[in-house]
This record gives structure tokens, C-alpha cells and sequence, in this order.
């Protein structure tokens, strides 16, 4: 009977070695996956600088003016649209007439952020502004014409952003 326990016992831990190497393995490989990903993301970069210094000096400087003058355009979009909360990707993107995807694609390519970070900078860009030249102004009203719709949203993205609180960074300057 106890020869039997042990048995049992030896191949109920077998198996949850068993299962275990299993969890490890699967764990690896998803490792592996996120690394792929990675280095897939470093070949697109460098395929992209690659091909930005085979590129004739004429065509890139075109390509350059082209870029600032999207970025203009967005960069204005946006700010008009932080008054009245219309600054999301599909409204810009609209705006700009052509897709929410397309416009991703090439605001990463011009930027290297997503669109979600590139008008997070734009808000805290004229938050800050707001806060050092408008000093009478209470924090939630920078934050509202920033395009927050509550001050602990604005605060909470402003200290994220900038390492303090709007009050701190108005009070610092």
C-alpha cells in the first residue's frame, strides 16, 4: 500500500514537472514573439533611414517640406479643435480628409509617436503656455481649453507629462 502512495505520488509529480516545463515553454515563446515584434519594428526604422539617404537630396528635401507642411496642418487642426473637444484621430483625420488609418500611418511615419501622443504634446504644449502666460487663469479653465473635460484628468496627464502639477510648474517658472 505505501509502495503504491509512492507511485502515485511519484507520477502526480511528474506531471506537474510535466506542466511546468510546458508553462515555461510557452512563456519562452511569447517572449520570443515580443522580441520578434521588436526587432520587426527596428527593420521597418531602418529600411525607412535607408531609404531617406538613398534618396536624392532634391526629392528629400521635397519629401521634408511636405512633412512640415502635414504637420502644420495637423498641428493647427488640433488646436482649434481642443476649444470645443473635436480633436480625436477620426475628427482630424477627417478634417484632413482621408482615412483614420491613413492618417496613423503617416503621422508615425512624420513623427515617429502614435496620434494619441502627438495631441497629448500639442495639449500639454499649450498648457504650458497657458500656465505661464496667463497667470490669473485657475488650472481647471487651462485644463478645459486644453480639451480636458475634469481637472484631475488634466493633472493627472500634466504631472505624467511633465514630472509635476500644473500649480508646481506655474509656481517653478
Amino acid at each position: 500500500m505505501i509502495m503504491m502512495f509512492y507511485w502515485v505520488l511519484i507520477i502526480l509529480l511528474f506531471l506537474l514537472l510535466l506542466l511546468g516545463a510546458g508553462w515555461l515553454m510557452h512563456r519562452k515563446e511569447q517572449d520570443h514573439q515580443e522580441e520578434a515584434a521588436a526587432l520587426r519594428r527596428e527593420i521597418f526604422l531602418l529600411q525607412d533611414k535607408i531609404r531617406i539617404l538613398t534618396t536624392p537630396q532634391e526629392k528629400r528635401t521635397k519629401e521634408i517640406a511636405e512633412t512640415d507642411a502635414f504637420l502644420a496642418t495637423v498641428h493647427s487642426i488640433i488646436d482649434e479643435g481642443l476649444a470645443d473637444g473635436d480633436f480625436s484621430v477620426e475628427a482630424v483625420s477627417a478634417k484632413m480628409h482621408m482615412s483614420a488609418q491613413t492618417f496613423r500611418r503617416r503621422l508615425l511615419n512624420a513623427t515617429g509617436t502614435s496620434p494619441k501622443d502627438y495631441i497629448l504634446g500639442i495639449q500639454m504644449e499649450k498648457a504650458a503656455g497657458l500656465l505661464l502666460h496667463e497667470t490669473g487663469m485657475p488650472v481647471q479653465e487651462v485644463g478645459r481649453r486644453c480639451g480636458f473635460d475634469d481637472a484631475s484628468s488634466f493633472a493627472h496627464s500634466f504631472r505624467r507629462f511633465y514630472g509635476c502639477s500644473p500649480s508646481s510648474y506655474r509656481d517653478d517658472a
